[in-house]
This record gives C-alpha cells, structure tokens and sequence, in this order.
C-alpha cells in the first residue's frame, strides 16, 4: 500500500527547477557580448557574457528554489532573453524564448534535455525598431523540475531512453545538434505558424459590488481592461490581441479578476486556460461563452461568471511585431449563441448516515452559483443495541410524504451540446462495468485461459456494439439551433476522429486474443486489460478535458448541525440534468432523480482524491435539475417510481422495501504505525441506514483474518426495489484498534457499494451455475448474470484517513430483496455475526512452507531502549507466526540474533491476489516473559517470495503442539532432490533448482571439437558477431591511455561519427547499481523492510513515517506437495519444533553471516553531475567527505573550484567491519572560507554488495589484460572465479575444447575483441563469467566493470535531488592479498598551439565607395581564441575592389585541451583571490572586416573553427560553397595540419543598406536571396593553413607571428594601389588620383589647345584684315 499522492496534489511541497544553458546558434548578431538572462517569479540569473559570435556557447547549470503547490508551480513561466551589452545605455534584449512549466511537467521524466528553443522577437507594449536583426536563432537547454512527492524523484536531467551512454556532459552526438528533430514544442500535428491571439471580456455577473479589472497574463507579460466602477454587472467591451507562434512551449493563459478593496486591487478570482486544449488539432478558440469563478482560497465559494471569447487568425507575414494592443468591441448579442431556460434545482433527501456530530438536529440545503435553496431540518438519532454506545456516528430518516430542497436558476440551454459528453460518460461506466464482469468471470474459473479468453473477446464485442451505436445515432453531430462557435466545430471534429479509430484500436485487442498461442494467452489477456483501462481513462479525460466552453457551475449540497457546518458534497450539475427526449432508452444516462448515495466531505478537507477518509457523513437522495416548462414531462417519465403529492413534496409508488443485508469479512492488512501502539487488537464497524455492526477484536496483529459475515436483517428502506438496483447505496467503514484499558483508537475511513439483488434473483444467479460453457450460446445475456451474483465476489477496499491509506479490507456486501411476511418473522434489529463466508467466495487455502532467515537489525536508532532487554523479531503471515532467537550483543547500530533460521506451514488462498501481507515486528523481551512491541513492518507483496518452479514435501507431526513455542520450524526435503554433494566452503543463502544441468554426452562431438571438426553451438554466437577488422592507422600506442580513456570511451555509441572500437570500454550506469532489476537490486540474498514505531500526520501534504531500523531477512514461500492436512483446522499439527533441517551449505551461510568480516574498501570518487550551486555567485567550490564506521575522510585540500560539474578523479582506501560498518556515507561539501555548507548525501550499504551473489565487490572488465589501462584488479583470476562458482553450485568443473569452454552442458567461445595476446583459458572463462545468466544451475548475472550514478539528497529537502555524483567502490577481504589500486587522477589539460596562416580571401562584398563612387574595401582578418582581448589580426589588404585579398599572414595561439572531455579549459582571476575555471569548445574565431579611419570599423563575414569537429575545407576555390550537412569531419588533433578553401558566413538577415549594395554588385537581390535561403548567407571564401603543435613539438620548431621569423613567411602579392594613402602621397597621386583623372586631364588639356588655337586665330582675324591693302 502507498500513499495516495494524487490526495496531496494541492499540498505545497519542495520543488526545485533545475536549467542548463548549452549554447545558442544562429542569434544575429555578430559583434559585442552576448549573454542569456533567466527570469522566474522575480528571480533572476545571468550567464558569463560570449564575445563577437553568432554561436555563443555557455554551458552554465541554474538553479530555481520553490515552496508551492504543484499548480502554483506549473503557473509560472521562464523567460530566456539573449542580451547584448551596451556601453553607455540600457542592454540590448536581442530576442527571448518562454517555456511555461507546464509543458516541462508534461515531458517525460519531467523535463526536456538537450532541446533547442526557437528565440522570438521580445514583446513589449513599445517595441524597440530595430530592423537589422530579424533572424533570432535557437537556444540548447536542459529543463528539469524535481519534486518532493512525485514517484519519479530520481531524474535529473536525463534522455527518454536510459541508455547507459547518455549520462556524458560533453559527448560529442551530432544528433543532439540537429535542431529539427530536437526542437522544443508541443506534441501537435499543426506545424508552427505565427497566430494573432483575440481575447474579449464582454461583461460579468458578481455577488459581491465593487470596481472590477481583469488583467491577462501570457508569458511574461500582462495585458489590463479598464476599470468597471462600484458595480455587480461590469461591462467591459474590451479586446487585448498579440502575435505568438504555436504551437509552442509557452500556451498557459492566466486570467486574474482584480476587484478593488480596502485602497488596493485584490485578485478574487482566477482562470487558467490551455491554448493546446482549446485547439483541437486546429488553431485554438473558445466561446464566445461564460466561465465560472470560485474564490481561490476556498473552492467552495462561487464569485460569478464572466462572458468572455477567444479566436486566433494565422498571420501571413513571417515576423510579426510582438506588441501588445488593445481596442473597445461592440457588445454581444447572446442569442446568436444560445437561449436562457429557467430550470427547477430539486433535491430529496432520504436518509442519512455516518454523521459525525455530537449535535441532535440537523439541516440540508443547496447552492447552484448564487442561488440557494429552502433549508430543510430534522432530528438526528444515534442507533442502539450492545457495545453501540461507544458510537460518534449519527443518522437519520425522513418520513412520508417526503419533502425536498428546490430553487430557480436561469442558464443557458446547453442541453444538445452535452449530447456527446453524456455519451463519453455512459462508455466509461459501460467499459468499467464489462471490465469488472470480466474479473468476476476470471474467479469463478480462475485456470480455463481459453474460456477467459472468450469472455474477454465477447466483452470486446460489447464495447464495440455499443461505440458503433452511438456513432450510428450520430451522438457527435449535434444540431445546435442559433449558430456553433469555432470550438463547437473543431471539438466536433476531433471526438468523431478519436471514436472512428478507437473501433480499429479495440478489433486489433480483439485479434490478438484470437491468434495468441495457448501459452502466452495469460501475458496477452494481462495485456488486453491494461489497454482497455488505459482508454477508459484516456475517454475519461477527453469528456473532461473538451468541456471547457458551455460549462454550468457547481452544484454544491450542505449539511450543518448545531450552527456549525458539518460538509459540503461537490457534484457536476449538467450530470443530473434531466433530458428531453423521444427515445427512452437513452434517458438513463444522466442521474437526473437517480437515487444516490452522496458522501460529503469535511469543509476543511483540501485532498484531491475520492477516498481520503474526511468524509463526514452519506445521504442517500435524489437530484434532478428539469427545465421548468417541461416538469410534467419529468413527472411523466418517473411516474414508475414517484409521485408529487404537491410541490417539493413526493411519495414513493412502493413505500418502502424490505431487504437483508449480508457483509462478507474475510481479512485486513493494516499500515503499522498508525496507531498509539503498533500491534494491537483491530475490529471493523460498519453503519447503514440506522443500524450499525461490528467484527469480533482480532487479538495482537496487522493482519486480521476474521472470515466473518454479518447479517442486518429486516432492513425497510424508502422506495421500491427499482431505485436501488440502478444505484447500489454505499456501506460506511471504520476502522479501529483497541486495547484493554485504552478506549479504542481511531485507524480510518471507508465505503463499500452493496450489490442488490432482487427476490426472484436471489435463488438463480448464484456460483453453482454448471460447466464453464454455461455463457457461450448467448455470451451477451449470460455475461449480465454475472453482474448479479450472489454473494459478490470479495475485493480489496481501501481504508483511509487524512489523505492517506492505513488499511485495506478484503470484503463484499449485498442487500437481497425479502417479502414483507419474511421480514415479519424475525423482528431482531440486532445485527448477527457468523463465522465462514460462504464456499463460492470464500478464496480456496492451499498449504505452503513459509521459510524465513534473520539477517538482523540495521541502523537502529532507539538508543534510549538498547539496554532495557533483548529483543526477537516476529514473522506473522496468515495464520503462521515464526519467531528468530533472542539478540546477542549490539555493535554500533546493528543487532544480530541467535537463532537466523524458522519455518512452518502456512495456508494461503489460491488466488494470489487474495494473499495476506507479511507482518515483521519488533518485540523487546522485558522481565519474565513480559514482551512489547516496539515497531512492526509490512511487505504487502508477499508473492514476490514465492518459488515458481518447486516444490516441498512437508512432515506430518505425530502430535498436537502447543502454540506458545518460540521458534518453529518444519522438515522439508526437496521433491526433485535426488543427491545432495555436501561442502563445508562458506556459500551465499541462494534458491535455485537442485536439479542437476543437462550435460553433454556424445563422445562422437567432444572428439569433433577437440579436433576441431566441428563448430560448437555458441552460447554467445551473437556477442561474437560484433568483432570486426580495426583499422592500423587508428591503433596507438596503449601507453597514452589511461582509466579515463576507458571511461569517455564508454560514452561514445553509434549514434556518434568516430570508432573508438580499439578502445576498451566500461558500463555507465544512469542511476544507483542497487537499483538495476538485472541485479535483483542486490536483494537476492535479504530484503530490507523499514521497521516504523509511529505515523506523523500534518494538515497539509502526506504523513511521515517514524522509521527507526532497517529488518534484514530473507523469505522463501514454497507449495506444499501435500496438498490437504490433516487438521482441517489448520491449528497447527503440521508444525512441529525440531533441529532446523538446513543444508550444509545453507548452514554455512548463516554461520558467515554471524561472524565480523574485516574489509578494505576502496571508494573511487569520479565526477559530479550538475551539482546544486550553493555560492550566491557562480557555482560551487565542490570537494568529497566520506563517514565509514565512526570515521570521517575529508578531502578539502582537493576541492575543485567553480564547477556545476566537478571532475574528481579521488581514491579514498578505508577499513570496515562487517555486520558493524555496513553505511557508508558520501558527502559533497561546498569549500568557503568562512563556513563549508553540504550539498547532498549519498548512503550505501556495503553488507548488500558483500553478501549478494551477483559478485559486486569488484566488478568483472570486459576484456581480460595482465597490464596496461584495463589490467586485471581482482584478487582471483576469471578461471579461479568460475571454478569457485562451480564448487559452490555443485557442478562439474570447467573442461576446454582447444578454443572452446564448456560449463554445465553449455559451450562458449572466445569473445576477446582486442586483448587476443592474453590467456586463452582466462578468456573463455571470462566469456562464462560474462554470460553466467545463460548457465542453467546458475542463471544470474554478475557485476561488470561499472561507473555507477548517484543521486544526492539532503535531510532539510527530503526526497529532492541535490545533483548526482559518478563512483564505484570495491571490495576485499583483509586478510588476503588485495592488489594495487586503479589510478585514476584526471588527465591534466594538454597545451597545444594553434597556428593559423591567412593565405587570400574572395567574393568578400564591399563595404565603402571612394570619392570616385566605386565599391572597395579595406580588408582585415582579426582572430582569437580562449579571449578576445587577446585577438591577432592581419595587415590590412587596402582597397579591394575585387573582393579579393592576400595576406599570407599567420596567427599562433595557445591553448590547454581535454581530449577526453572534448573541451579546452580556461582558467581566470576572479575577485582578488579566486581563480575561476571553465570550459569550452576549441574553437578559433575568425572574422573578416572593413577598416575605416573616421567611422568604427565595419564587420563583414565570420569564420567559426572547432578543431576538434571540423568540416573538411575545399581543395579548390572554385568549388567552395556552404558546407553541406553530410560533410566529413576531422579531428585536427589528431590529423596535425590541413589546408584548404572555408566558406565565410555572415548575417542570414542583411541590413537594407546591405541590400542595396549587393543589388549593385549582382544587379538582382531576388537571385542572391534564393541562394541565401538554400545555403545560407554566403559571404565569401577564405584560404587557410591550420596546423596544431603539442607542446614539445612547438617548442622544437617554434613559428613568428604574422610573417616574422623563425619560419618567416613570403610577402603576399598585392595590387599597387594596395597601400595606406595617408603614409604615402605621392603614391596616393600616382595610383589613386591620377589613374581617375587622367582621361579628364588630357581631354581638358586638348580641348585647351583647340581653344586657345580657335582663340589666337579668330584674334588675328581682324588684325589681318585689317593688314589687307585696299585697292
């Protein structure tokens, strides 16, 4: 039994919102720092800032700390704004991404990992014009939320696949960098488009006068109405729109009510609306219609409705503006949309019981929003008879003519639109009940599958029939008469494709049933069940989750007494609405005047589940709620059952009906420490109507086997017997304890539904129908019957109190109709207890052998009671109680005891579901004979212990014995045993088959294989398949390698483009190694069980158990070969105290178990995963402290400074003594100067790991080596390992075949893939020892070579995850040889130099004209690697009319790299003491620019280089473009040097004036666009020679920096008018001016001279004229 955490989902609890940034790509914007600001509930977090990169990389862990419920929590919003720093104004917000918890919570594991989220333009009511940057880019992120009380607390930050891989921070998986299938969004079928949201208020309807406001509030920002003053009816008209992409991972609409009181605006209500919800595949839309608010404190209250309506319309343009606006609206015309009918709300109550009240009088009435009914009163009776006056229960009964409750209520008329949902209602109630008939059938013929299998294939057909009936009436194609809404249309729609392909789903359920084979039809049945109850649950939620438009309010029903209200019971008002309608067949569906049992519940009661034991008390009534004008049609159709005397007042056709009630008790399993005493003498009491009955007091025990019927007879209760068969009434529980002084002590609550049986019923359809073929000629009538058995069949029902479960019972009760002349015979009201429920249910006992080993008491903690006496511990399972010895001496927190082993004879039903539970105890032994209990514990799933595959052959004893013997045993021997090979060698406790294997006999193949003839069968053929041919370039030299490489070696899968196959390899487990099921979670040899001394029940959130010590032992439950004893009884003749009749070797084992084990314990501290940060700045300074037996390691001086993920790398050796020493305790500490502060703990048990047989001391490699990095560290060799096992299984020894191995009949071969120079014999016989699974006297598998993950908790935040930590531990023995310890000391960051030579550039755009209007640049390259303060650049190549420059100029950089981790790490000074260390990818920066002398220097294109992924660059200029996707990669660090042509990269968004010039240079943008939306923005091409020195090899051929010595290099060759004007005159003359000017000189010089010569000549005219003589 576990807590019902669904009851505590309105609790507040712990939650933690853990967030890693990776990286951002593609952001748009080239220059200054970027950094990514985190805001969530006015906190706020900042990333460090990245420089001049559109691909800034961060990798920095947040974490978020809340105390809230989980729907305050899932309210909330994350905002991610990508910032840019400015210098002298406000930082720029460049663009921002919002994921609403909400869609984290919905994930798997909570959360999303390694997802990349589309950045948006931000929104803001006045948005900055910033028209250079449009394009926004994608943000990597881990999202996870930890809480306190979900199931799944163990998840961190993990993929949806467990693979073992995956727990690597840093892997190098290019599928993680694929944005398209790693995109964060919704699951939808739309695809993303932007969507301009419309949400009008039109007005509301209020209780309470005030001024009203309604603020809307979308991720992050806020959206107001005006003010509506000092009114009950506010009128608003008002419209607030926004653009949004959706799908996406912000879809949370918060509308709050804002009413103005005491000078301040106080939110009384709220709405919260799911945009995916409302949409339907479509886009989303609601209304227009009302919602209804209820005051957030107490849900009980109504505040009013408010009108309102949602649309969206898809937007065309690709980047709409985010700004938020709004507009006045017309007001609406309701009747377009619906029509108001007046509806009569009437409710008649009946009787009443289980009311909890000291008070004599009571009064009911009802609500329905703000209408309220008349009140009716009446008196209380409390029942009589013996031991009924310890009663605290009242009840009531009201007398003829009945009078009710009833009010007026106007509303609107959605009757035809709740068409559908009361059809979804009736096949969940259809499909429950066909579920519950098919269980029923299961135990009347518990081992005929094939029959089951009928039965379910006919059910099948019954769903279907009645799913195509509904489709056929066309129960979703409702007409409604004035217009349907958008989200009538799509809501439509998608029912009707959900119920087209559900009869697909149910025809394939259908025919897997039908082509099953025999053997596997039990796992398919299970199957078949499982995914009907998934529907139901999945219809379920459709009818709930699609009526969020046309809803009504709550109808809510009161009780009160003595002026103090006593309960309220909420129901769903449309459920009883009466409908008209021509076809009475389908009338039946709503509850309208049903009689029901209404349980109402405490007013203070705040759980979120049905049964959490505050109910209060259970009226039985009818409820309908009838249009008025249509009351005579009502009163028509119910004529059967009732008439109306006169309004509000009825009389039932029949009067009333006599029934007797009989209820079946067969036994209870009862939660310890709920009680003031954890065993005690426990009795159940059951009210109905005015009588009430109790069990007989079950001496001293959790488990109390009553098999009790009690019989009320003669009850008379109102109406006919129509009424309740429909509506079976509820029977009230309690559950109590007592003891002999102490009045009795209150356990928990519950209820139990009687079947009715009518009186010419009560005789047919009872279990004694014959043959299993009774129901196959007519399989639909005859399933019916059995919904009418009598007696029911018996079923577990839960007991609770507060929210949680203390107790279940296994019972049934049934009410059978009698004749008034059979209830006048026998006039007792007093209630009858009998002993034995009937035969046909009572479950059929079969004997088993209950065997039981105490290992003894761990970690106990009741210091104060060690010294008050010895103490036993008690095993109660049934009607069997064993008993350990008493305890000898305590060491430290563990007790062992005397006698380890007891067993004896149980008697358990057939029906495994019907099992007891196993009862453990604690009793201390005080004085003579004196005993108390001090805590108990309860194993609930007690068929886990049984052994499937055995059988025990029980002795007969001569005599009866007395019970009061201590410790009980019984002979057993095994059936199948026929010689057992003794051996003294020390043996794990172990129950396997003694069957000795199948050997292999043929002399004929054992001479083959010797031979080598004939291939042996491998056992493991298919582990061999994998070795393939390595590559000799690939292998290097082994002494490079250390632990490291074997273990990021393991983190690499097929996923990722590199082999690392000559590599050996590890398992990286994702969680703790006691929590792998392959192991048996390390509890093969004993389980643990918490023992509890008491229960601490809060008024919010689930109890806390007071656990005070660990109970280890070990159960076997074996069938019993003699199948009936001879005591029918079962008092005991079969047990007998004799000398425990043990094996050997089992003797062995508990001898070892008795004696102190002296141990070295090697702790191999690896790294941490995403640690919690506890600095207010950065992250922690994390190192490792280690508590074993009193002693307490630290490891301070080591700490590793501000790191999220700190790599350890630490050895701790320490010694232990078993059974003493067995916790050990790993701390994480944050190192500050002032005072350290813990992170989190991690516990482990070291006996578990010592005593299991799975081997996990030290865990087996996968390849045997005698040295190097994966040297064997064990201290016995694989083939002393296999053989030992052999000795201890009683198996042949090993026997090898040249190159083949045979153990136990089975034959292996060699797996070795790259170790093939070692041992032949080691190998095979760690090939067995790998696979010991496929071995049949073994059959389990053995620890491998292994990392396990640990998660860290801390004792402030139980339960929440503080961070993981990665280690392993290994084991030995002390007094033996113990070999050398694995060095692994983290591999210090390697220095390398990075030379990059600069050879030519082309195709880069200008970006200036000269004075001349000719494009030209002047170009530079500036580049850098660890830090940009620390940037090279290049000469500058001056005016580049071409595009084209040459530099041949070479750029050295240093930095430190992490092979393994794929990282460079960069430390810094930060404050005035601290160094800081990060992390990231070697990358080298290059960027191409503009020199300019007045302006700042413009940015043309960029270049991003990650060495270690590198694409392989182009041969040739011509054929460079953008880099395909399939490219080949390279690691530079391996490959030395290369050299080629890189496309360059620039804005994919170019700026208008950008526009402009390209359009100058191409003469068409459109062409260049096209191609820029295929490969990106291209912006030219750059040669390039990269070459990456170690260390020594830079030192030996050191290189100068541009085209310095030492390896100077060549001048480039550059055009002449390549030069600095300003340096250079009369060079600027000679190359730039007179070039220009020439042609303009020398035309203006000639036409100078023709000038002057026109003008010199036309001037000597007249002068020579003149000289002209006259004649």
């Amino acid at each position: 039994m576990s807590y019902m955490d669904d009851c505590f989902a309105g609790a507040a609890q712990d939650f933690l919102v853990c967030i890693t940034i990776h990286k951002a790509i593609e952001v748009g914007v080239s220059t200054g720092d970027l950094y990514v600001r985190i805001s969530m509930e006015k906190m706020t977090k900042s990333t460090r800032s990245y420089p001049n990169t559109e691909n800034p990389f961060f990798n920095e862990y947040f974490v978020f700390e809340f105390h809230c419920t989980l729907a305050e929590l899932l309210r909330l919003t994350i905002l991610f704004e990508l910032k840019k720093h400015m210098t002298c104004k406000k930082n720029l917000v460049v663009s921002e991404l919002m994921v609403d918890l909400h869609s984290v919570w919905n994930q798997v594991d909570h959360g999303y990992f390694k997802k990349w989220g589309r950045l948006e333009a931000p929104i803001e009511d006045n948005p900055v014009q910033e028209a250079e940057v449009k394009t926004h880019g994608y943000l990597q992120l881990d999202i996870a939320i930890v809480s306190q009380h979900s199931s799944s607390v163990t998840s961190g930050l993990r993929p949806e696949k467990h693979d073992t891989q995956t727990m690597n921070k840093w892997t190098v998986d290019h599928d993680f960098d694929d944005v398209e299938k790693n995109l964060m969004t919704n699951a939808t079928s739309m695809a993303p488009s932007n969507i301009r949201y419309f949400i009008a208020f039109y007005r509301g309807y209020f209780i309470r006068q005030s001024s009203y406001m309604i603020q809307v509030s979308f991720a992050g920002f806020n959206g107001k109405t005006p003010v509506a003053n000092s009114t009950t009816t506010p009128v608003w008209n008002h419209e607030i729109y926004f653009a949004w992409m959706y799908p996406s991972v912000a879809q949370r609409l918060l509308i709050l009510i804002l009413a103005h009181e005491s000078s301040q605006w106080k939110c009384v209500a709220e709405f919260e609306l799911s945009l995916e919800e409302i949409a339907f595949k479509g886009i989303p839309s609601l209304g227009p219609t009302y919602i209804h608010l209820y005051d957030p404190i107490n849900p009980m209250i109504y505040v009013g409705r408010l009108l309102i309506e949602l649309r969206s319309e898809m937007l065309v343009e690709a980047q709409p503006s985010h700004a938020l606006a709004s507009k006045t609206l017309v007001g609406l015309d309701e009747s377009r949309y619906w029509h108001d009918e007046v509806y009569l709300v009437e409710f008649l109550p009946l009787m009443g019981h289980h009311i909890q009240t000291s008070e004599h009088e009571y009064k009911i009435s009802a609500w329905l929003a703000e209408h309220t009914s008349n009140v009716l009163k009446g008196q209380l009776r409390t029942p009589s008879g013996r031991f009924l006056s310890a009663l605290r229960s009242k009840s009531f009964r009201r007398e003829t003519p009945f009078r009710s409750c009833m009010f007026r209520v106007r509303l609107p008329d959605y009757r035809a639109k709740y068409e559908s949902d009361f059809f979804m209602l009736g096949v969940v109630n259809f499909m429950h009940s066909e579920l519950d008939i098919f269980k029923i059938f299961q135990l009347k013929h518990p081992l005929q599958e094939e029959e089951q299998a009928k039965c379910l294939r006919a059910i099948l057909g019954n769903i279907l029939t009645r799913i195509k009936k509904g489709l056929d009436a066309h129960r979703f194609d409702h007409e409604v008469k004035p217009q349907r809404t958008t989200w009538d249309i799509n809501r439509q729609l998608y029912l009707l494709d959900y119920f087209v392909k559900l009869p697909q789903k149910l025809h394939q359920l259908r025919q897997r049933l039908r082509s099953c084979y025999l053997e596997h039809l039990a796992a398919a049945m299970a199957d078949v069940v499982s995914e009907l109850q998934r529907l139901v649950a999945e219809i379920g939620g459709l009818c709930s989750m699609a009526r969020l438009q046309d809803e009504w309010p709550e109808m809510v029903l009161s009780l009160s007494a003595g002026g103090k209200e006593l309960g309220r019971c909420r129901l769903n008002a449309k459920l009883f609405l009466h409908l008209q309608r021509p076809d009475l067949a389908l009338q039946q569906e709503t509850l309208s005047w049903r009689l029901r049992s209404f349980p109402f519940k405490a007013s203070s009661c705040t759980h979120t589940c049905p049964n959490c034991g505050c109910t209060t008390a259970i009226i039985s009534g009818c409820l309908s709620i009838v249009v008025e004008r249509e009351r005579k049609d009502f009163l028509a159709s119910i004529s059967s059952d009732w008439t109306s005397v006169e309004p509000m007042l009825w009389q039932p056709t029949t009067e009333q009906t006599h029934f007797i009630c009989h209820v079946y008790l067969h036994q209870a399993k009862i939660r310890p420490g709920g009680e003031k005493k954890n065993v005690t003498d426990s009795h159940l009491r059951i009210m109905f109507a005015e009588q009430a009955g109790e069990t007989y007091r079950s001496p001293g025990t959790l488990n109390p086997i009553w098999n009790t019927v009690i019989t009320f007879k003669s009850l008379s209760l109102p109406g006919g017997v129509n009424l309740y068969v429909k509506n079976p009434p509820l029977l009230s529980l309690e559950f109590l304890t007592s003891e002999k002084i102490i009045s009795d002590d209150f356990v928990g609550m519950g209820c139990v539904a009687a079947s009715v049986i009518r009186e010419d019923r009560a005789t047919g359809s009872n279990w004694e129908d014959t043959g299993s073929h009774w129901w196959c000629t007519n399989p639909a009538k005859n399933l019916q019957k059995l919904k009418h058995l009598t007696p029911p069949p018996l079923k577990w029902l839960p007991i609770s109190r507060k929210g949680s479960v203390q107790a279940e019972v296994l019972m049934s009760a049934e009410l059978i109709e009698i004749s008034q002349e059979d209830s006048m015979q026998d006039v007792r009201k007093e209630p009858q207890l009998a002993t034995g429920i009937p035969a046909a249910i009572k479950p059929n006992m079969q004997n088993f052998i209950l065997e039981v080993f105490f290992v003894g008491l761990r970690n106990y903690s009741k210091s104060s009671m060690s010294s008050a006496g010895k103490r036993k511990i008690s095993v109660m399972m049934g009607d069997l109680v064993l008993t350990s010895g008493p305890s000898i001496a305590r060491v430290r927190n563990t007790i062992n005891f005397l006698v380890a082993y007891a067993s004896g004879v149980v008697s358990l039903p057939d029906q495994q579901e019907y099992w007891p539970p196993i009862i453990a105890t604690d009793v201390l032994l005080s004085g003579f004979n004196s005993e108390s209990t001090l805590g108990a514990a309860l194993i609930p799933n007690s068929t886990s212990f049984l052994q499937r595959d055995k059988t025990l052959r029980c002795v007969p004893s001569p005599k009866r014995q007395t019970s009061s013997s201590a410790s009980t045993t019984v002979t057993v021997t095994d059936v199948d045993e026929e010689k057992e090979e003794e051996t003294d060698d020390e043996a794990e406790l172990e129950w396997e088959e003694e069957d000795p294997p199948a050997r292999i006999t043929s002399w004929w193949r054992r001479l083959l294989l010797t031979v080598g003839l004939r291939t042996a069968d491998y056992a493991n053929r298919q582990a061999l398949s994998h070795e393939g041919h390595l590559h000799e370039p690939e292998l290097l030299d082994e002494q490079e390698y250390t632990w490291w490489t074997k273990f990021y070696n393991s983190m690499f899968w097929s996923a990722a483009e590199m082999t690392h196959e000559h590599k050996h390899k590890l398992v990286i487990y994702p969680n703790e190694l006691e929590k792998q099921s392959e192991f048996g979670y390390l509890q093969d040899w004993a389980i643990a069980v918490s023992l509890v001394h008491g229960v601490k029940f809060k008024k919010q959130g689930p109890p806390r158990e007071d656990v005070y010590a660990t109970l280890k032992m070990q159960l076997k439950l074996t069938p019993c070969q003699c199948s009936v004893l001879e005591d029918p009884e079962a008092a005991g003749d079969m047990i007998r105290p004799m000398t425990n009749p043990l094996k050997q070797r089992d003797q062995a084992s508990l001898r070892a178990l008795q004696e102190t084990v002296k141990l070295i314990v090697r702790v191999y501290i690896v790294q941490g995963i995403q640690m919690r940060p506890r600095d207010l700045k950065g992250d922690s300074d994390c190192y490792v402290k280690i508590y074993l037996g009193g002693k307490v390691y630290s490891d301070r001086a080591s700490y590793s400074p501000n790191h999220s993920n700190p790599v350890f790398g630490r050895l701790f050796e320490l010694e232990a003594f078993l059974p003493g020493d067995h916790m050990l305790q790993v701390d994480v500490h944050d190192h500050d100067k002032i005072k350290d502060e813990m992170i989190g703990h991690t516990i482990i048990d070291l006996e578990d790991r010592w005593r299991t047989r799975h081997r996990a001391t030290v865990g087996l490699p996968n390849e045997y080596c005698k040295s190097g990095y994966n040297h064997w560290h064990d201290n016995m060799l694989p083939s002393e390992i296999l053989l030992d096992l052999c000795k201890k299984r009683g198996i042949p020894p090993p026997y090898y075949y040249g190159n083949v191995i045979e153990v136990d009949g089975i034959l292996f071969g060699d797996e070795t893939v790259i170790s093939k120079d070692e041992a032949l014999h080691e190998r095979l016989s760690l090939a067995v020892l790998k696979n010991l699974e496929k071995l049949p006297s073994l059959g389990y598998k053995l620890v491998p070579e292994h990392v396990e993950t640990r998660s860290l908790y801390r004792d402030d935040y139980p339960n929440v995850e503080q961070g993981k930590l990665q280690l392993w531990i290994e084991l030995f023995e002390a007094n033996i040889y113990v070999p050398n310890a694995i060095d692994i000391t983290p591999v210090p960051p390697a220095y390398f130099e990075v030379r990059v030579v600069v050879k030519n550039l082309t195709g880069i755009q200008a970006a200036d004209k000269n004075i001349f209007g000719k494009l030209m640049s002047d170009i530079y390259v500036m580049g850098w690697c660890e830090d940009e303060d620390k940037a090279q650049s290049t000469d500058i190549h001056y005016r580049s009319f071409a595009g084209d420059a040459a530099f041949n100029w070479r750029m050295v950089f240093g930095m430190k790299y992490s092979p393994n981790e794929d990282l460079m790490v960069i430390r810094r000074k930060e404050g005035l003491l601290e160094e800081i260390e990060f992390k990231r990818p070697p990358i080298i920066y290059l960027q191409v620019w503009d020199n300019d002398v007045i302006t700042r220097d413009e940015y043309l294109a960029s270049l991003e280089l990650n060495l270690s992924n590198l694409h392989v660059p182009y041969r040739n200029v011509q054929a460079c473009k953008p880099f395909p996707k399939k490219r080949k990669h390279i690691n530079l660090f391996k490959r030395k040097v290369i050299a080629g042509w890189f496309p360059l990269e620039s804005n994919p968004y170019p700026t208008q004036a950008q526009k402009e010039k390209v359009k100058t240079v191409s003469g068409s943008w459109s062409w260049l666009g096209s191609y820029c939306e295929s490969y990106g923005y291209f912006q030219g091409k750059i040669q390039l020679q990269i070459e990456v020195c170690n260390d020594m090899e830079a030192a030996n051929r050191p290189a100068g920096l541009g085209q310095d010595p030492p390896m100077a290099l060549e001048a480039p060759y550059r055009p002449d008018t390549s030069f600095n004007p300003l340096t250079h005159p009369w060079k600027s003359f000679k190359h730039i001016l007179w070039p220009a000017i020439r042609k303009y000189v020398l035309w203006s010089v000639l036409i100078l001279a023709i000038v002057l010569g026109l003008v010199i000549t036309f001037s000597s005219v007249p002068a020579k004229l003149m000289g002209i003589p006259l004649k």
